[in-house]
This record gives C-alpha cells, sequence and structure tokens, in this order.
C-alpha cells in the first residue's frame, strides 16, 4: 500500500539516496511519511529536513566519515522542524489570539543582523547585507499578504550575491564541498540534485560568515 503511493515514494528516493545505502523503508517509516501526507505536508519541506539532518556534523562519524542515520525515525525532530518553520509561513498573516504584532518577526531580523555585521570585515558582503536589511526595515510598515515571500526571495537572493562575491576558488571549494554530501545522487532528479546543491551551499556561506539571522 505504501510503495504504491508517489508521495510516500519521493520522500523515501530522497532520504536512502541521501543515505546511500538499502533499498526500503521500515514500516514504522512508512507510517510516519503517511502522517505527514495526511496533514498536507509539501514534499519539498520533509526533504529540507532530511537535508538538515544530513548536514548535521552531530550525525556524521568522526573516524569513518559515514552517516550515524540509520533510518527516518531517528530524524524526525529535523523534520519536526522544517514544519514547524513552513506552518509558521503558512499562518503568519493570520489573526492568532495573544500573538505577537506583524511586524516583530521582521524587527528580530534587523536586530539579528545589527548584532551579526559588526563581525564581518569585507565591505562588499557587508553592503549586500545592509541592502538586505534596508528592505526589511520597508516592509516593516507592509501588511501585504505577500510580503515574507518577498522577504524569503530576497534572503535567497543575498545567498547569490554574497556567493558571486568570492573568488573562483572559494566558491569551487565550497560547491565541491556541497556534491561530496550528494555522493549517491543518481536516483534523485536534476532538480531535487540543484536545490540540494543550493540548499548545503547556503548553509555553508551562512556559517563561513556568521549569519544568524538567514534562514
Amino acid at each position: 500500500m505504501f510503495k504504491e503511493d508517489s508521495y510516500i515514494k519521493s520522500i523515501e528516493k530522497y532520504f536512502l539516496t541521501h543515505l546511500g545505502k538499502g533499498i526500503m523503508l521500515s514500516y514504522s517509516d512508512y507510517e510516519l511519511i503517511a502522517s505527514w501526507k495526511d496533514k498536507n505536508i509539501p514534499l519539498e519541506t520533509i526533504m529540507e529536513g532530511i537535508r538538515e539532518a544530513f548536514s548535521d556534523s552531530d550525525n556524521i562519524n568522526s573516524l569513518n566519515k559515514e552517516t550515524k542515520i540509520r533510518n527516518l525515525n531517528s530524524i524526525s525532530s529535523y523534520v519536526d522542524k522544517s514544519i514547524k518553520m513552513y506552518l509558521e509561513i503558512e499562518n503568519m498573516d493570520c489573526k492568532i489570539e495573544d500573538s505577537d504584532p506583524p511586524d516583530s518577526n521582521i524587527n528580530s531580523i534587523i536586530h539579528k543582523i545589527n548584532d551579526n555585521v559588526k563581525d564581518i570585515a569585507d565591505k562588499r558582503i557587508l553592503n549586500k547585507i545592509m541592502e538586505y536589511k534596508n528592505l526589511l526595515m520597508n516592509l516593516s510598515s507592509d501588511n501585504s499578504s505577500d510580503r515574507f515571500k518577498i522577504i524569503n526571495d530576497n534572503e535567497n537572493r543575498l545567498y547569490d550575491d554574497i556567493f558571486n562575491l568570492l573568488s573562483e576558488s572559494e566558491k569551487n571549494k565550497i560547491i565541491t564541498k556541497c556534491k561530496n554530501k550528494l555522493t549517491n545522487s543518481n536516483n534523485i532528479t536534476n532538480h531535487a540534485y540543484r536545490k540540494s546543491i543550493v540548499a548545503f551551499r547556503n548553509e555553508l556561506i551562512k556559517a563561513e560568515f556568521n549569519l544568524n539571522f538567514l534562514n
């Protein structure tokens, strides 16, 4: 029953590709995926949690560099975090009892930027971050329904801008690291592969420049 479901098969394939071994999941893993489907959680949200788990150094054996992850249930907390972020964005514009003012999330990001920029020496990168901050300040008083999509789009653009400011050797080093994380990628689509590369790239950029205000 589970194996015939395209939603379940997509997540199974994505997880096993990252794991690098195995041909099927356990029954409890299939039940877990089915529960996500019942809640109408998008595939990409689940995949984002899986990517996060496999990119976490705590899940890599320091001796043989192999993953410690054995099944999908063992990384459900990463997927839960991804689902939580997805639901927060979905519900951001809904009036919820005792919720914060609509601009509180944006102001929080701005405060984090102010704290982080003190340690950024590269003026080119600093200028890009300040452009992003100015955008947020302009949006803080904007109550349009798509403002969080605008923030997300510009956050992705900021990652692209910072990457493009790097030297060719720095770029190649980052891309090589990303590809090494996807050593067994024959069974995933080109689209999923590219998205995984970009996701890993963004994580490396965030860590390298201490961009804690970014997702």
